[in-house]
């Protein structure tokens, strides 16, 4: 078996939200999992399991969400039109990249959806509630003087509802976890588990303090 390639450190710190969201909401413990896919890619990465029937799931709540807007007089933007990268005033080391599975607009009113079809957990409200105040601070100018609220849709309920003031408070509190990201890596901290490691994309190659086999699925 070839050795595994080298993995090449990044020009700059880059979060994507779903790994940022289960960390900084205290649900994941492992610090240098996140530090390392922000400051290191094209590693080879483990493969993920079967999610055919989420995608599935998820693509038919999104249309059902999506016209449920529209039928309220919003007019809606989906997934890829909605990819945004923002940077933290007071930590602009790091940059932020995400990508809102719908986003909402109906006069003065504009929402950040997250749809779920599994079971509620607690980083899916970060989920919701970072984009809500990185849009208007994003690469997105036309985001700029929008104030978001926030919903949080799961297939099986209840639907969670986010202020723009709850954003706010997160936002402060977001540069002491950027500026572990952006530090060396002698400062975070690794905290092997099974029910972290089993589902994170960093082989034994580069963690040998990894718990779970190799092979995902």
């Amino acid at each position: 078996m070839s050795a595994p390639a080298e993995a090449i450190p990044r020009d700059e710190p880059y979060v994507w939200l779903t790994w940022l969201a289960p960390w900084v909401s205290g649900e994941n413990s492992c610090d240098w999992a996140v530090w390392f896919q922000t400051n290191y890619y094209r590693f080879e990465k483990l493969e993920g399991g079967d999610f055919t029937t989420w995608r599935a799931d998820h693509t038919k709540l999104r249309r059902e969400t999506h016209q449920a807007l529209n039928a309220d007089g919003y007019r809606v933007k989906i997934e890829n039109q909605n990819k945004f990268s923002a940077r933290h005033e007071d930590s602009p080391a790091v940059v932020i990249g995400g990508t809102p599975d719908l986003l909402a607009f109906r006069d003065d009113d504009a929402i950040v959806l997250e749809l779920k079809t599994g079971k509620p957990r607690a980083w899916h409200s970060h989920q919701v509630l970072l984009p809500m105040a990185l849009l208007p601070r994003s690469n997105r100018a036309e985001y700029e003087d929008v104030r978001f609220r926030g919903r949080l849709i799961y297939k099986d309920g209840p639907d969670r509802d986010f202020s723009p003031r709850e954003a706010d408070e997160l936002y402060e509190r977001l540069p002491y976890f950027l500026n572990v990201l952006a530090g060396p890596d002698a400062d975070v901290h690794r905290v092997p588990s099974y029910e972290e490691c089993r589902y994170c994309p960093i082989s034994s190659a580069y963690c040998p303090e990894r718990l779970a086999p190799d092979a995902r699925g």
